[in-house]
């Protein structure tokens, strides 16, 4: 019975706690606003030329899917389970 009583205990005191610390975190308020950085003093000198970024070549296409994958692939598409749209749209509802 007692240790009932302490497990209670101090499971409201872990309760307590951590309403404590919630209240003294305050995520209820903004944070506060930094003060705007000094600003420097104006040069009088011409700006240099920013320099050209480098051309990155775009990646090369991904290979080709083995016949496993595209098996899988076509089995998807047969079934389903894929989200690709078909190349042609669908003709006109039958009833």
């Amino acid at each position: 019975m007692l240790k009932t009583v302490m497990w209670i205990a101090a499971a409201c005191v872990a309760v307590l706690l951590a309403l404590w610390v919630s209240r003294t975190l305050h995520f209820d308020h903004a944070p506060p606003v930094p003060p705007p950085a000094p600003m420097a003093p104006a040069v009088a000198t011409k700006p240099a030329e920013p320099a050209a970024a480098p051309v990155v070549p775009p990646p090369p296409p991904p290979p080709p899917p083995t016949p496993e994958e595209q098996q899988v692939q076509d089995d998807a598409a047969a079934t389903g389970m894929t989200t690709v749209e078909p190349e042609t749209p669908p003709g006109p509802p039958t009833n």
